[in-house]
């Protein structure tokens, strides 16, 4: 009797072993652990979903533009304030060593009394 319960477990687990080292069938729904490109279904293909811009009303322009006009004038009462003034352009040649280099030489030039 111990060997016949012993012949049938060893037969019971071997069975089982070999049936869970084949192929593994997949759960209803669910997608393979290996894609290849052709199993691959439309809706879940790779990259990058497009998302169409949404439209822009009149509204939200105009709303835009006038954020953008505060903005700007609030930048210029900042400059204003700090004195942050646009200084024109200086002229190399008028630069404190080319003036004191011009009035060198005019002094060497200038006649002796």
């Amino acid at each position: 009797m111990r060997l016949t319960l012993r012949t049938l477990l060893a037969l019971v687990t071997l069975a089982t072993v070999a049936a869970a080292q084949g192929a593994p069938v997949p759960a209803p729904g669910s997608l393979p652990m290996e894609i290849r490109r052709g199993d691959v279904p439309p809706e879940a293909k790779l990259g990058r979903t497009p998302v169409a811009p949404a439209g822009q009303s009149g509204a939200a322009l105009s709303e835009a533009e006038r954020a953008v006009v505060e903005f700007e004038q609030a930048q210029r009462a900042r400059r204003f304030i700090r004195g942050e003034t646009q200084q024109p352009l200086r002229r190399p040649d008028l630069g404190y060593d080319v003036s004191s280099g011009i009035q060198q030489k005019n002094l060497q030039r200038a006649p002796r009394p």
